[in-house]
C-alpha cells in the first residue's frame, strides 16, 4: 500500500506548520513555563479552534471541517512533533467526541460536540480504579437509578487532567448482578457536581498530572448516559481504540529518535572515538527502522478510519511497537550518557547531551507500556482478534 500524501494534503501540512510557527513563539513558551502546567494551555486550544483544527474530520454541523481522517492525522502528527500543548482538548477531540458521534443521542451531539470544537469544554477519563486497571471490567463505581437520575458512588484513580477539566467520561456499574462485562454503563459526569472531589496524585517526577476522583451520592441525569444501559463496556472499548490509534505517539517517537541522534552528534570527540559509539550507530539504525515501521502502521490505522472502519487489533500492534521502542531508546541514551542521562527537569542542560535533559523522558517511558492497556493486554488483543487464536 502506498502512503504518499496528495498535493492538497501536503499544502494542508504546510498550513499547520505555519500556524505552529505563528503560535508557538518564545513568548508563548515563556508564559507556558511560568503560568501553566505542562501540556495544558487553553490559549493554544482556542487558537487551534479558531483555525478549525479541533474538528478537522468532523461534520460541519458540529463545527468541523469535514476533511478526511488523513488530514486529521497530519494535524496530530505535526502538533505532537512540535510539542504543542494539547491536554486541554486532546481527550475530547480524539476520544470522547468520536464516541459520542457513534453512540450518543442527537441531543448529546448538539450539547457537547460544538463546544469541543470551540475549545469551550474539556474531558478527563474516569476509567481506572484501585481494583480496576488493565482489567477494567472490575469497575466498582456504582450508578443506582433514582427516577430520572443516576446516583454515583465510587472512586477513580490516575484520572489525567481532572483538576482542570469540565467533565468526567466515566464507566460505572449499573447492574451489579450481571456478568462483569455486561453490567457497565458509560456516563458523563460534570466535575463541578455536588459530591465530586478531585484530589491530586503526584507522579514520580513530582508533577500534578494524575488525580483521584471521589464521587459520593453524585446525581447525574440518566440523559448523560452514552449508549445503551449496561452496554458501556463496548462503548469504552471503542473509546480506547480511538485513544490508542492517534498518530501523536508516533510523532513523539520520531522526535525522541531525532533528539537522541542530536545528542550523539554533540558527544565529545573522545566518546565518539570509543568502540561503544560505533556500536551505538548500529543500535540506532535498528531503532530507526522500528520508528519507521511504527509510522507506517499508524498511517494504516488512519487509512482504515478514512474508510469508515474502527481499527482494533491494528492499533494494539502500533501501540506495543511504539511504546516499547520508546523505552529502548530511552534506556539506550541513559546507558550511553551514564548519570548525565538522568538529569531531571530542574537541572541545567548539559553540553555533553546537546543541551538535552533525558531523565523526565526516561521515567515517562516506563508507564507508557501500561497506560491505555498494558503490553500484555495488547498482545492478547492481537492474538485473539488479529490472529484468531482461542482464549486461554
Amino acid at each position: 500500500m502506498d502512503f504518499r500524501f496528495t498535493p492538497a494534503q501536503e499544502v494542508f501540512r504546510g498550513e499547520v506548520r505555519t500556524f505552529l510557527g505563528e503560535t508557538l513563539t518564545p513568548d508563548f513558551w515563556a508564559f507556558q513555563r511560568t503560568q501553566r502546567q505542562p501540556g495544558w494551555s487553553p490559549e493554544f486550544s482556542q487558537a487551534a479552534a479558531g483555525r478549525g483544527f479541533l474538528g478537522i474530520a468532523w461534520p460541519e454541523e458540529y463545527g468541523g471541517q469535514a476533511r478526511s481522517m488523513i488530514e486529521q492525522m497530519i494535524y496530530m502528527e505535526e502538533m505532537a512533533y512540535a510539542g504543542a500543548p494539547q491536554e486541554h482538548h486532546r481527550r475530547a477531540v480524539q476520544q470522547v467526541g468520536p464516541s459520542i458521534m457513534l453512540f450518543g443521542t442527537d441531543e448529546q451531539k448538539q450539547q457537547y460536540l460544538p463546544g469541543i470544537t470551540r475549545a469551550e469544554i474539556s474531558f478527563a477519563m474516569g476509567l481506572s480504579e484501585p481494583n480496576a486497571g488493565s482489567d477494567l471490567a472490575n469497575v466498582e463505581t456504582l450508578a443506582v437509578k433514582d427516577g430520572d437520575d443516576y446516583v454515583l458512588t465510587g472512586r477513580k484513580r490516575f484520572t489525567s487532567g481532572a483538576h482542570y477539566s469540565d467533565y468526567l467520561w466515566t464507566v460505572c456499574r449499573t447492574d451489579p448482578a450481571a456478568p462483569k462485562h455486561r453490567g457497565i454503563s458509560m456516563v458523563i459526569v460534570p466535575l463541578n457536581a455536588p459530591g465530586v472531589e478531585v484530589r491530586p496524585l503526584l507522579d514520580p517526577q513530582n508533577r500534578h498530572h494524575f488525580n483521584e476522583v471521589f464521587m459520593k451520592d453524585v446525581r447525574v441525569p440518566v440523559a448523560n448516559r452514552v449508549g445503551e444501559e449496561n452496554r458501556g463496556w463496548y462503548v469504552n472499548a471503542t473509546t480506547m481504540d480511538f485513544e490508542r490509534s492517534g498518530i501523536s505517539r508516533i510523532a513523539s517517537l520520531r522526535k525522541l529518535l531525532d533528539r537522541c541522534l542530536n545528542a550523539l552528534r554533540h558527544a565529545p570527540a573522545w566518546k565518539r572515538a570509543a568502540p561503544q559509539y560505533q556500536q551505538a550507530r548500529h543500535t540506532l539504525a535498528e531503532y530507526a527502522v522500528a520508528v519507521e515501521v511504527s509510522r507506517l502502521l499508524s498511517y494504516r490505522v488512519a487509512w482504515l478510519q478514512s474508510e469508515g472502519r474502527v481499527p482494533n487489533y491494528e492499533v494494539s500492534i502500533q501501540k506495543v511497537l511504539a511504546t516499547e521502542t520508546a523505552q529502548r531508546i530511552q534506556n539506550f541514551i541513559v546507558n550511553f550518557h551514564g548519570l548525565h542521562g538522568l538529569l531531571a527537569d530542574d537541572a541545567p542542560g548539559d553540553d555533553e547531551l546537546g543541551g538535552e535533559l533525558w531523565g523526565p523522558g526516561y521515567i515517562a517511558a516506563i508507564p507508557a507500556t501500561i497506560g491505555q492497556g498494558s503490553s500484555e493486554i495488547q498482545r492478547n488483543v492481537i492474538a485473539t482478534r488479529g490472529l484468531g487464536l482461542p482464549r486461554g
